[in-house]
């Protein structure tokens, strides 16, 4: 029982982690998980297999911060960031976000991915009549369906990316120009 605890803990801790896993980390998680299968400790084996998708996670989180793209000229960008959720978790996924800045504006770029959560987000965007009782308009970005929504000073653009991932930049209306550039850079090849 004991053991049990330690590895739960060891997984809930690790979820909210946002640090690298090596190889050899998640290699090990997956090793004991399948012991703890084969000796008929299911539980453990859950446990482990959490804890090597969590890592499996991460790591993926680490990568996804390279799509996000550098910022405009009279623009500056802070570091990205990206956030982990175990399965555990509301089934789990990625999140990351770069924000963008001048003297005057401000855009935030969120990615969401591996989410069950993604699917109703996708049903709501893959539906005009939908996007046309929310006050969206529809537009592309990078060859993809995507929303435009105004609600005052703010505009919100969002879309699903090919592989799943939903981008959502927020911002000043007045910097409609850059978002879309922004939104056109966004290396989805890396998502």
């Amino acid at each position: 029982m004991k053991m049990l605890q330690k590895t739960i803990l060891t997984s809930l801790l690790c979820a909210s982690l946002q640090l690298a896993a090596s190889e050899g980390e998640i290699k090990e998680a997956i090793s004991t998980a399948t012991k703890h299968y084969q000796a008929g400790e299911l539980s453990q084996a859950i446990a482990q297999l959490d804890y090597a998708s969590t890592l499996i996670r991460q790591e993926k989180g680490e990568q996804v911060k390279k799509a996000f793209p550098d910022a405009p000229s009279g623009w500056q960008a802070e570091d990205a960031d990206s956030e982990v959720a175990g399965s555990a978790m509301f089934g789990g996924g990625i999140t990351a976000s770069r924000n963008y800045y001048n003297d005057q504006q401000r855009i935030e770029i969120q990615l969401m991915m591996d989410s069950p959560m993604l699917q109703a987000f996708s049903m709501m965007l893959s539906n005009p009549s939908m996007i046309a009782m929310s006050g969206g308009k529809l537009t592309k970005i990078q060859g993809v369906q995507a929303v435009q929504k105004i609600e005052g000073e703010q505009l919100e653009i969002q879309f699903l990316a090919p592989g799943g991932a939903m981008i959502t930049l927020n911002g000043d209306k007045t910097a409609q120009s850059t978002m879309l550039a922004l939104a056109n850079a966004i290396d989805l090849k890396k998502l």
